[in-house]
């Protein structure tokens, strides 16, 4: 058998190993996969910080119709006790339909 030999690139002395438009095409892609990273960060961020004021409210409304129960419940009791009739509040919120004809 002859001898193998281990064939070797040479490159020419002063010119890059890689190919110029791959050297760029890689810059590209790692600003693009940096500013993609950093752009996820801010959106989740957001997310959180929104998710946070969304349980606030939440609970703002919790504690807001726990109150108009208990003020409810206070006047009826306060009634009864002065010999009164209390007449809840009806609903403010009237739907109306016109129909032409």
């Amino acid at each position: 058998m002859a001898p193998t030999t281990d064939k070797k690139t040479k490159t020419v002395k002063g010119l890059p190993a890689v190919p110029e438009s791959v050297l760029k095409h890689r810059k590209r892609r790692e600003a693009s996969r940096a500013k993609r990273l950093q752009t996820a960060i801010k959106k989740k961020g957001e997310l959180i910080k929104k998710r946070k004021d969304i349980f606030k409210r939440a609970e703002q409304y919790v504690k807001e119709y726990r109150l108009k129960e208990r003020d409810e419940i206070r006047l009826i009791r306060q009634a009864k006790t002065r010999g009164n009739f209390y007449v809840p509040g009806e609903a403010k919120l009237a739907f109306v339909i016109r129909i032409k004809g």
